[in-house]
């Protein structure tokens, strides 16, 4: 209210880097697709369903505005100190009269890819319940004589009376093997 309440705000040097002249416009579509996204990644957290399938398609569904800021900031911000020294190229020139059909197409291609790894999700998901169905009936399938009768509890066994300590094992003694006698020799100075 006062001069004297202000205060001064030291902004980071990197900060100046990254904020635009301009921003992308988010569309309708967009904040359906954030939408989605952003209740699938919760859905994948908390549901038994494909978990690599359903972050993939929260990835591509939530990718939209981060690659049209990425645009902007291509078109903005990078080498932006040798664009102003030097005259538009046609290819510049190009991308800034439409750099909203760019963003659409951005747009266009993140609900593409959502929607096909949505199917993926959902097909993958559909394929695990059925294996664990399918694991669960394949025990139902038995015949009844096949199953084991409910065992009636059993009164547990008194603990077995404790063994005496076994008597100190005494050391045996080897048996050498005998060596075959020698025959005797014709040497006179053997003396083996």
């Amino acid at each position: 209210m006062f001069a004297a309440d202000t205060t001064t705000i030291t902004v980071p040097s990197w900060i100046a880097r990254i904020v635009l002249p301009e921003y992308p416009a988010m569309p309708i579509l967009g904040y359906v697709m954030l939408g989605m996204g952003m209740l699938l990644l919760l859905i994948g957290y908390f549901a038994p369903i494909s978990k690599f399938p359903s972050l993939l398609t929260a990835v591509a569904l939530l990718a939209y505005y981060p690659l049209a800021f990425l645009l902007y900031w291509l078109l903005f911000r990078y080498d932006a100190q040798n664009r102003a020294l030097r005259e538009q190229t046609k290819f510049e020139v190009f991308l800034f009269e439409h750099r909203h059909a760019f963003e659409w197409v951005i747009l266009g291609v993140c609900a593409f890819f959502g929607f096909l790894f949505f199917v993926w999700t959902v097909w993958a998901t559909i394929r695990k319940w059925q294996r664990t169905r399918l694991r669960e009936t394949a025990n139902e399938d038995k015949p009844v004589t096949q199953r084991l009768p409910a065992a009636r509890p059993v009164k547990a066994a008194p603990p077995p009376a404790p063994r005496p300590a076994a008597a100190p094992q005494v050391p045996q003694a080897r048996k050498v093997p005998k060596k075959p006698p020698t025959p005797p020799s014709d040497n006179p100075f053997d003396f083996t």
